[in-house]
């Protein structure tokens, strides 16, 4: 072979060798088959009044680039559509139903429906995480908060059987910049709680006790009452009342008495002056959390 021949078919080789690297390159614009437009993620998280918002709607299949639309419906006020997300701050409460379009670059066309609800803002809420078994030992509580937004004080009454445990140890804040005072009782416990320097926001634990069964095996059930003093400016949500109840009740034997299980065994007779039913109901305790109190270490 020539040397020119051999110049051409290497500069063919080359040629061909940079088409294919092309291709290759470009390959995820081609559509492939079977995957046609579509838009995934067909439901929203809830929007909570406002607070900032954003969600990002998604769009697979057909060829890039991908362009949004709303199509039809309305979204909140101070909501809007940029770019395949929603974002804004919502202004109104409600349930919205909207249609937003995603077309491809082969000006294929795809709609669906979206739903976006707007809640109020949700209160805050206290657990302590009281146990649906038997107990034989001690058992420690910790009281967490969810759902605090700009959460200052914190005044809490705790109550169970004093026939069936004592107070063993606590309570004690947990972590710091928060200050606790607490007096207990026969069956109960009051922590006032704040937030020293700065608030309370999302989900955090707040202080710890423990309690020690009187007599075994026994369960142990809680009631709770509760005020949140919150550092919003809006005044219908600088407080907050709740109560509610955990834990399994049951009936405990006093000491000496046996198995509460055994034919005969006697009903504990403790009545703790509060509803039996879980869940939450607004009650005021006796008074607002004390800001005042000293760093606890």
């Amino acid at each position: 072979m020539s040397r020119s021949r051999r110049t051409r078919a290497a500069a063919l080789t080359l040629a061909l060798a940079t088409l294919l690297a092309g291709l290759a390159a470009c390959a995820g614009e081609f559509d492939t088959p079977g995957e046609a437009l579509r838009l995934v993620q067909p439901t929203l998280q809830n929007a909570v009044l406002r607070e900032p918002y954003a969600a990002q709607l998604h769009a697979v299949g057909g060829l890039r680039p991908y362009s949004f639309e709303l199509e039809s419906g309305a979204l909140p006020a101070g909501v809007t559509l940029q770019s395949g997300s929603l974002r804004g701050t919502p202004t109104e409460t409600g349930d919205f139903v909207f249609m937003v379009a995603v077309s491809d670059a082969n000006l294929n066309k795809v709609v669906q429906e979206y739903r976006l609800r707007v809640t109020e803002v949700p209160p805050p809420t206290i657990a302590f995480g009281a146990p649906q078994t038997e107990l034989r030992d001690a058992v420690t509580l910790r009281a967490r908060v969810a759902d605090a937004r700009e959460l200052s004080a914190v005044r809490t009454l705790v109550r169970w059987d004093p026939a069936a445990f004592r107070l063993a140890s606590g309570p004690t804040a947990s972590g710091r910049g928060l200050a606790l005072l607490y007096r207990e009782g026969d069956g109960e416990l009051q922590v006032d709680l704040a937030a020293l320097g700065t608030t309370i926001d999302s989900e955090r634990e707040l202080f710890s006790f423990t309690l020690e069964p009187l007599v075994t095996p026994t369960t142990l059930q809680l009631e709770h009452q509760t005020e949140f003093l919150t550092a919003a400016s809006d005044p219908a949500r600088q407080h907050h009342f709740a109560r509610g109840s955990e834990g399994r009740r049951g009936v405990t034997p006093r000491a000496g008495e046996g198995d509460p299980t055994q034919p005969g065994a006697a009903d504990d007779g403790y009545d703790d002056g509060l509803d039996d039913g879980a869940g939450t109901d607004e009650d005021e305790p006796a008074g607002p959390a004390d800001p005042g109190a000293e760093e606890a270490r």
